[in-house]
Order: C-alpha cells, then structure tokens, then sequence
C-alpha cells in the first residue's frame, strides 16, 4: 500500500511538473503573405504546460485536430484512479492508451496549424517539443510501467497482493 502512493504521488508529481515547464515550441507563420503584416513573423512562442492544457479544452471546443492530445489528461486521471482501486490491468492500459492519444494528438499539430488567437493573418506552427513534453508523458508512462510490474508480481507471488 505505502509503495503505490508513492509511486502515485511521483506520477502526479511529474504531471505537475510538466504543467509549469515549457512544453510546446510554435513558429509564428503568415497565414498569407502580405508585406504590411509581416512584421512579427518568423518569430516563435513557447507555451508552457498549464497554457497548452487551456488552450488544448479550447481547441477540442473548436474542433481543431491537434486537441485531440489533450484527451490524454482525462484518460491519464482515469489510469490513476484504476491504480488506486488496484486493477491494474485496466491501470497499464489506460496509461499506454493515455501516451498514445497525447503523443499522436500532439505530433498532429506539426500538419495542421493552429489559430494564433485573434490575429487573423498568422498561425501557430508547430516546431519543436519541449522537456515539459516529455516530462508530462512520462507520468502516465511511469504509471503504466508500475501497473505491469504489480500485474507481473500478482502473477508469479500471488500471496503478496500488496
């Protein structure tokens, strides 16, 4: 019992430390080139993790496909809560289901832009995936890798169910 909030509250811990770092790098781009509006392209944006997560509910409520990756967080919380429960099985899945729907829904982005807030002549392009990136799929991945070795343990000791 003491064992998997620990390593619950590490996988938290890394959730949460992926919200503050900067995740996502975007290249500004002119939707259409005009010299007038030229001015800040070329120039690049950092979102940090806590504004991807925002910015990704918004972008599920305007249909936008890179969104999708924000699906992630509801199935990651779901993992958690199998973990607690103990089922493990349902825990692994929902975390390697959590990494691909965050890591596909995220490498969308570097097909389709998105809408650079109300300024209508740039889009966001995205460049480059940041250390919060990873930091954040590594906490359903982390409980994931935890959920198989519990499911490994019951298998081969199947009297030590802690």
């Amino acid at each position: 019992m003491k064992y998997r909030i620990i390593f619950l509250g590490l996988s938290l811990f890394l959730y949460g430390i992926a919200l503050t770092l900067p995740c996502l790098l975007f290249n500004i781009v002119p939707r259409e080139i005009s010299i007038d509006h030229l001015k800040d392209y070329g120039s690049f944006y950092e979102m940090k993790g806590l504004e991807v997560t925002t910015w990704g509910i918004l972008g599920l409520l305007f249909l936008q496909i890179p969104a999708l990756g924000w699906l992630a967080n509801p199935v990651y919380w779901l993992s958690c809560i199998f973990f607690v429960r103990q089922q493990y099985k349902f825990s692994a899945i929902t975390s390697l289901t959590a990494i691909a729907i965050g890591f596909g829904g995220t490498l969308s982005a570097f097909w389709f832009n998105l809408p650079n807030g109300s300024n209508p002549f740039s889009v966001l392009a995205l460049h480059k995936l940041l250390a919060g990136f990873w930091v954040w799929l590594s906490a359903p991945g982390l409980l994931g890798l935890i959920s198989v070795f519990y499911l490994v343990k019951m298998t081969r000791y199947p009297e030590n169910l802690t």
